[in-house]
């Protein structure tokens, strides 16, 4: 559990980095310790574990208040904040499959929540750099409910634009990093950098870091449009590069992981 905090400091690090603050990522107190992670951070790393573990897709969402878990997390701690410690505690990808569970046991509806109902008007809009969007509990389209996230503490800026039926939406815009365009990802060491394009092609262009260390020690690579992390306890993504990706000493199609 050492090992995953000190990788979530340097996350943490990265995530400062792409806001362009000039906070240091020094020690919080001089004494050695690192800072203590954040719901944002937190939930990034248990995403990549999810994604890597082929337990639930996240990487490919990129930073978004409708689907990134760390939003998600911040948002909504009651309904998250179990499956994601437990994400975190596991020590292979079976404990997290079996976290899933939490995400079921857990769940509270909009309605339960003391939530305020929204308007007419469900379109997501920024107040200031807070993104206050509309959201319905399943099984019932007819109530949404107003929730809120501050994209500072993403290192990004609250974005509006308007939809292809003419009205309005809003989300988080990360920095744009290297990316080149929409659906165009890259890996920086370890880290893999998605390139997402937030409410589809009018929608503003919002990267976002995930690094494939935190998922049991893998690594990056790029698999068409997106991002992909391999490494011992995953097992090779890609059968066509040549190399070991697992580490078993065993290449590419004489690896059983891949299905050659």
């Amino acid at each position: 559990m050492k090992a995953t905090l000190v990788r979530g400091w340097v996350l943490g690090c990265l995530v400062a980095f792409l806001s362009a603050t000039t906070t240091s990522c020094g020690d919080s107190d001089g004494g050695g310790d690192p800072p203590p992670l954040t719901d944002l951070e937190r939930g990034t790393m248990a995403a990549t574990r999810e994604d890597t573990c082929g337990v639930e897709e996240w990487m490919y969402r990129g930073l978004t208040v409708h689907d990134s878990l760390g939003i998600l997390l911040s948002v909504l701690p009651a309904n998250y904040k179990r499956a994601v410690d437990c994400d975190l505690a596991a020590h292979n990808c079976k404990e997290v499959e079996d976290c899933q569970k939490y995400y079921i046991l857990d769940h509270v509806k909009y309605a339960d929540m003391n939530l305020p109902e929204c308007g007419s008007d469900t379109s997501a809009y920024c107040e200031g750099n807070m993104v206050k969007y509309c959201k319905y509990d399943d099984g019932d389209s007819k109530t949404f409910y107003q929730l809120s996230y501050d994209c500072a503490l993403a290192g990004a800026t609250c974005a509006e634009w308007q939809t292809e039926s003419g009205g309005r939406s809003a989300d988080c815009q990360a920095p744009p990093l290297k990316c080149a365009g929409p659906d165009m990802p890259y890996c920086d060491g370890t880290r893999a950098v998605t390139c997402e394009q937030n409410g589809g092609t009018l929608g503003p262009l919002s990267p976002w870091v995930f690094d494939c260390a935190d998922a049991f020690g893998s690594h990056c690579l790029v698999d068409g449009d997106n991002p992909v992390c391999e490494g011992p306890e995953t097992g090779e993504k890609d059968c066509e590069d040549g190399k070991d990706g697992d580490g078993d000493g065993k290449v590419d199609c004489d690896d059983d992981d891949c299905g050659c």
